[in-house]
């Protein structure tokens, strides 16, 4: 924990004590207040303008802190989309790549199944004023189209490692969920067959567990030469799992371009947590 961070643990429980000390409803009076009043915005300054997320937690501000430097093969894949091309975030969280992408002109749907990330979701897309751009969608996308249960491993705002339909986690294993949630989850063909909303020119799927399930989902819109790259993040480890994945855009006619990721994931928990990035040959795309 850097000094910055030290202080501000400090001031925070310095702060909480002083509240509790007034005591009763009016302690709860007050801590609403600042919680409202108090909820920064964090900026971020890009090539293509500046971005503003709102931050009321430590995660959600950690996610905007590291918007240039957690992924820049993500953004990369981002700067190599036509004018007109148009992005599905599958996975979007608070929205950090589906509001890069707006940014820099793209039209976005953003699916983010938790409620509390759909919620700052929506407040991201509205402080920058990207409404006519980023279409969010609190919904599951799956092998199928169906009613289900959310598994949650956490409720915190900004938080992700949960899944649809079933407790895994990005690496396969079984998990205890925190918290289920009643979810609709739709494959990608019946969404597209259901609603029409704009075609995907490419996808990034980030799920944590369920990837092959909505590749499963999505055969006849991989298959749609339209469909120009997939960003899916997967477990380098799970071999067969990857295998599995990737003969599977295959088939669709995606072939595998690379797996990065930044040098900062080179040891520990996440290290061999990759993203993939899958392109089509003939679609013009590098």
């Amino acid at each position: 924990m850097s000094v910055k961070q030290r202080v501000l643990s400090v001031v925070s429980r310095l702060l909480g004590r002083t509240i509790r000390i007034v005591g009763g409803s009016k302690s709860a009076q007050i801590a609403a207040h600042l919680a409202e009043d108090l909820s920064p915005t964090v900026s971020q300054n890009t090539e293509f303008g500046t971005i503003k997320f709102f931050c009321p937690g430590k995660l959600p501000e950690w996610r905007a802190r590291t918007l240039l430097t957690k992924e820049p093969e993500t953004l990369e894949w981002i700067g190599t989309f036509g004018e007109t091309d148009v992005l599905w975030d599958i996975g979007a969280n608070v929205g950090v790549y589906s509001l890069y992408a707006a940014t820099k002109g793209h039209s976005v749907l953003a699916f983010e199944p938790s409620p509390s990330n759909y919620y700052l979701l929506g407040k991201n897309v509205e402080i920058n004023k990207l409404d006519g751009r980023v279409l969010g969608y609190c919904v599951a996308l799956n092998d199928t189209t169906k009613l289900d249960t959310f598994f949650m491993s956490n409720t915190e705002l900004g938080g992700a490692l949960s899944s649809f339909g079933e407790a895994i986690d990005w690496q396969g294993r079984s998990f205890v969920a925190q918290c289920r949630q009643s979810m609709v989850g739709f494959s990608v063909d019946d969404f597209i067959k259901l609603f029409a909303p704009p075609f995907p020119n490419h996808i990034k799927i980030d799920v944590d567990g369920i990837e092959d399930r909505i590749i499963i989902g999505a055969r006849q819109t991989l298959a749609d030469k339209r469909l120009k790259s997939v960003l899916v993040e997967l477990d380098s480890e799970r071999t067969e799992y990857c295998q599995g994945v990737a003969e599977a855009l295959a088939t669709s006619g995606l072939i595998l371009l690379k797996k990065e990721h930044a040098p900062e994931f080179d040891q520990g928990e996440s290290s061999a947590a990759f993203n993939y990035i899958f392109v089509r040959p003939d679609s013009g795309s590098p």
